[in-house]
């Protein structure tokens, strides 16, 4: 389960962000990917590490995995949980955490989506285990 974060906030669906997250809740992972830009990226945090970069041609394979694994939690009645976007300038902000059925908290962290001429420019993962 996701509580997702556009149910019940009053936000501008121009936003790629908001466009990014409808296509991946609707498993459209191409429509996901074309949320970035040409020259966007993601990078995932990783331990200590800076984490690994995708680019925009190797977002919808790691996307698919992301799906693999959110069906994975979802199965366990594990659930992701998203704060309120904050919208600074050129970027968003957005807190996660995805908890287990039993309310334990498995991951938490930040994604800082920086955008540029309406696309997403950079999906930045800052992850605290």
């Amino acid at each position: 389960m996701t509580v997702h974060p556009l149910e019940g906030k009053p936000m501008t669906e121009t936003s790629p962000v908001a466009a990014f997250f409808a296509a991946c809740d609707a498993d459209d992972l191409g429509a996901a990917a074309d949320c970035f830009a040409p020259d966007g990226v993601w990078i995932v945090a990783s331990g200590p590490e800076p984490g690994r970069t995708y680019t925009r041609d190797e977002i919808p394979a790691f996307l698919k995995e992301i799906v693999g694994k959110r069906d994975l939690l979802d199965a366990d009645g594990a659930r992701m949980i998203y704060g309120e976007r904050i919208v600074v300038a050129d970027q968003e902000f957005l807190e996660f955490r995805c908890e287990s059925a039993a309310g334990v908290v498995l991951d938490r962290g930040i994604d800082v989506f920086t955008l540029s001429d309406g696309k997403i420019l950079r999906k930045d993962v800052f992850r605290k285990a």
